[in-house]
């Protein structure tokens, strides 16, 4: 397995599982996602920005030149509520289900992980919804705590 940033030229086989990715979302969650149109999931023009980006990392997970697993993350250099704090949030990362146990998201995240450190961030985010029980177990794994909880309450 080869993880490389990825390019403009893997811009349809990263479509492909970003359209997986989102298809995951809306038949957990209907109720808050609905299936969107391959050119509102990741419009090109975004993924040619981020990859120009300095402040956003695109890594890709390749077996026999197919991409199998991605991984996007960014710098925040503040927020609203801390200010002058670097965090890296990973912002999504996904693995063929055909792929998955194989160590390939173990492999993006400790390259998220060195290229946060790169930055000089302090800590690394990231946000999942609770219906992703599979990752749960994975990102704990790779050194993750719980940081919060965000409640709701169905109307």
């Amino acid at each position: 397995m080869d993880v490389r940033k990825l390019t403009r030229s893997d811009y349809a086989a990263v479509l492909e599982l970003y359209t997986a990715l989102d298809a995951f979302h809306a038949q957990a969650r209907p109720d808050y996602f609905v299936l969107r149109s391959k050119d509102d999931i990741y419009p090109r023009d975004a993924f040619e920005h981020n990859l120009s980006h300095p402040g956003v990392l695109e890594l890709g997970a390749f077996e026999n030149e197919q991409l199998v697993g991605f991984v996007r993350a960014s710098l925040w250099e503040e927020s609203g509520m801390i200010q002058g704090v670097k965090t890296v949030c990973l912002d999504d990362i996904y693995v063929l289900p055909a792929c998955r146990r194989r160590g390939i998201a173990t492999r993006l995240f400790a390259a998220v992980e060195h290229w946060a450190k790169e930055q000089g961030a302090i800590r690394l985010d990231l946000h999942t919804w609770a219906f992703n029980k599979d990752a749960f177990a994975m990102y704990r794994a790779m050194g993750m705590t719980p940081q919060r909880y965000v409640f709701e309450k169905k109307l």
